[in-house]
């Protein structure tokens, strides 16, 4: 499935072009953000140019719920459509790599359950959400189902447990589509990990091919059971992430939102803190491509490029 920005791709940019632009490079080393929202009322396209001038090379544009619209028939579909849009325009005005990660979110039941739905119509709702994820991976138009899981706030017993229901469903359609999925939960500990590598291991799924998203600096495999952690790019955890291990990645979850600028982390950080790693002597540049090229080749099946 190849990214948008590569050059096998007919709808993305040139991984030169960003020369050509005149946007200056500090680093020459592969940078992943794996977990932002860009969105048509952001910043979208000019926020992935901060990106790019500070040295990042890559970004996974993950799909932003508009619930003003959730619970139409066609809700998943636009949703999805709008992150794919924004990437193909990152790709080919800023000239970097752009993966697509949709699928339903999981904060969606809570607000269909509110509307009045059924619980068995709302977990049909979002399981045809999920197989229509994991038709564009299989399509090469996206990259990964997510972000799929549970709420991150205190929920009824009944919601929690249908949306482990949920989780387990869509893990079970992404091993059968071959597709990674990058979750959504409550902050983890390993005891989270234990659980989401059950479920996996149930549905069929490789632990391998899960994600946690938003993860604490927890980078060690037999703490998380074999599920990849993205975490999250303060400096505090990436200095703690880079301490224990290579088995990471990072992130800023940038969610876009002109209201509060630069939440959850300004969409430089990543390659900021590779910086601040590289100079503290806690990562070395084959370290580098470590966690910014092979860690995302193994998860995604795309070449992070320098």
């Amino acid at each position: 499935m190849p990214p948008w920005g590569s050059s096998t791709c007919s709808c993305g940019g040139s991984l030169d072009d960003i020369k050509q632009m005149g946007i200056p490079r500090t680093m020459d080393l592969p940078i992943l953000d794996n977990h932002v929202h860009l969105r048509p009322e952001g910043e979208n396209v000019e926020a992935a140019r901060r990106f790019a001038r500070a040295g990042g090379t890559a970004l996974n544009i993950t799909c932003y719920p508009k619930w003003e619209h959730l619970g139409k028939p066609e809700y998943y579909r636009m949703v999805f459509e709008a992150a794919i849009g924004i990437a193909r325009r990152v790709a080919s005005e800023v000239g970097i790599l752009t993966l697509v990660t949709v699928g339903p979110y999981p904060v969606d039941l809570v607000r269909l359950l509110s509307m009045g739905w059924r619980p068995e119509r709302a977990r049909e709702y979002m399981i045809e959400g999920a197989l229509l994820a994991a038709e564009l991976c299989q399509e090469g138009v996206a990259h990964a189902i997510g972000e799929v899981g549970r709420p991150h706030f205190q929920v009824k017993k009944e919601v929690w447990d249908l949306s482990n229901e949920i989780l387990e469903e869509i893990m079970s359609i992404a091993a059968e589509h071959g597709c990674p999925v990058v979750l959504h939960t409550e902050s983890a500990t390993e005891d989270t990990f234990a659980e989401l590598a059950s479920m996996a291991s149930r549905a069929g799924l490789r632990p391998e091919m899960v994600v946690k998203h938003y993860s604490p600096p927890i980078v060690e495999v037999e703490k998380t059971r074999g599920i990849w952690p993205s975490v999250i790019a303060s400096r505090r955890n990436a200095r703690e992430a880079a301490r224990r291990g290579r088995r990471f990645l990072l992130e800023t979850d940038f969610l876009d939102d002109p209201s509060r600028p630069n939440a959850v982390l300004p969409i430089d950080s990543v390659p900021r803190r590779v910086k601040m790693l590289l100079q503290e002597g806690l990562l070395s540049e084959e370290d580098v491509y470590v966690v910014m090229k092979e860690n995302p080749k193994r998860i995604y099946g795309v070449e992070v490029p320098p």
